[in-house]
């Protein structure tokens, strides 16, 4: 009975709820909640612009002395001198080295005495002939004598000479490979020598690259011992044989002023070249980095001129000087959006600011009202 009693009462009190919010919605009393609109996130706007941007090939070479040789020994012989030291700064002419020289040195005075005595013998039948009392046969005779003796005795001299190493051209001296005493065979290495004064570097780039290569072109060169540094150079040889390899040989003059670049290092070269009629540009910053590509969020004004953003997936090209080159995917004068991606997405609002979101220094906080003292 009880039951039945709690079951009509909670009935009676449904039906007078659904009777009073009939009542207030007749009466236009129940209002619906309105919608909350979608925060408006600022961001910095930049312009898609046109520019001559230096586009550039890039390749990997090898650095050479404009001058470098392994000096050496033309002929045999024991060591009995040495006048250098390892690291020393020579000049053209200098001498390095002398092998021992005595029995040439014997053989010099002996052809020497030889040619006077042959000079002598000359000159008399020269007066004898004038004089009719010796002949025209014996005059020629003493002078292929007197020859013969002028012509021994210099190539005595010019074993002489090889018998003393000099420096062929002024240079800095490599580590010393030789010692005093020890016997040399011709083209035995005694020392490297190299002017690097300037250098080459030699490289190679893909034939297709051929026909914008040219002599006097600009090139830029970095070694790995500097990385931060950048060395000018400028193309002063092409080969005119494609290799097998289907790569063009190309060689640019580097200067080295002071002399930190040592011939034998590797170079990252980067060829420049002008990009014909400019290229799109936005700043690096506008460019998102994918494992799926490259995007930018590109801003759109609608008929209210309320700014929303799109993603659009872009192509990139060279890099420089902060800007990055767009190839395909954005117009000119269309606007990208520089900072705060990271909250954006397709169809957001934003408000552009006059300045990168990122470089706005936060608020701060507001002073604390001073403690009232107590009464």
């Amino acid at each position: 009975m009880v039951n039945k009693k709690r079951a009509v009462l909670v009935l009676i009190s449904g039906i007078a709820v659904l009777a009073l919010g009939w009542r207030l919605l007749a009466s236009g009393k129940l209002a619906t909640a309105a919608p909350v609109p979608a925060p408006v996130i600022k961001v910095a706007l930049a312009p898609v612009t046109r520019t001559n941007i230096a586009q550039a090939f890039a390749g990997v070479g090898e650095l050479e002395a404009i001058r470098q040789v392994q000096v050496a020994a033309e002929v045999s012989g024991r060591v009995s001198t040495i006048a250098f030291v390892s690291g020393q700064a020579v000049k053209a002419g200098q001498v390095l080295v002398r092998l021992n020289d005595a029995p040439e040195q014997a053989e010099q005075l002996r052809l020497q005495a030889q040619l006077r005595n042959a000079e002598s013998v000359h000159a008399r039948l020269q007066k004898l002939v004038a004089a009719n009392a010796a002949t025209q046969e014996q005059l020629e005779q003493a002078l292929a004598a007197r020859d013969t003796a002028s012509a021994e005795l210099q190539r005595i001299q010019a074993m002489l000479a090889q018998k003393i190493i000099r420096a062929p051209f002024a240079g800095v001296l490599g580590i010393r490979k030789v010692h005093e005493g020890q016997y040399l065979k011709a083209a035995d290495a005694i020392v490297s020598l190299i002017d690097s004064s300037a250098l080459y570097v030699n490289f190679s780039l893909d034939e297709q690259t051929s026909a914008q290569l040219h002599p006097g072109q600009k090139v830029e060169v970095q070694v790995d011992a500097y990385p931060g540094r950048r060395f000018s150079a400028s193309i002063n040889a092409l080969d005119p044989l494609i290799a097998r390899s289907r790569m063009v040989q190309v060689q640019a003059r580097v200067r080295n002023p002071d002399g930190v670049l040592k011939a034998g290092m590797y170079a990252s070269i980067r060829v420049e070249r002008q990009h014909d009629g400019g290229a799109l540009t936005v700043p690096e910053t506008a460019v998102t980095y994918t494992a799926y590509g490259e995007t930018v969020f590109v801003a759109h004004a609608d008929p209210q001129q309320q700014l929303t953003v799109k993603r659009v997936a872009v192509k990139v090209g060279e890099r420089q000087n902060g800007r990055v080159e767009i190839t395909a995917g954005l117009r000119e004068h269309d606007r990208v959006v520089t900072s705060g991606q990271l909250k954006l997405s397709d169809g957001v609002a934003v408000q552009a600011v006059s300045q990168d979101t990122v470089a706005i220094p936060l608020k701060a906080p507001a002073a604390a009202a001073p403690d009232t003292p107590a009464v």
